[in-house]
């Protein structure tokens, strides 16, 4: 994951397989048990905008792609 312009975003596809592509996906997916309130990004600092709802619709929509 990203933060961009403020917004959490996923990481870069177009320059992954679809091998590598499944791994954070599956990481992820872990996270939408719980109610995030603050998501911390290594690079990009925090995002505290209802994380938890937009780490489903990355996986969600990763997962329908």
């Amino acid at each position: 994951m990203n933060i961009k312009d403020g917004q959490l975003i996923g990481s870069n596809t177009q320059i992954m397989n679809e091998e590598k592509i499944k791994k954070p996906i599956k990481s992820l997916k872990k996270f939408m048990e719980y109610d995030v309130k603050n998501l911390i990004t290594y690079h990009r600092g925090q995002f505290n905008e209802n994380p938890t709802k937009k780490i489903k619709e990355l996986v969600l929509g990763d997962l329908n792609n």
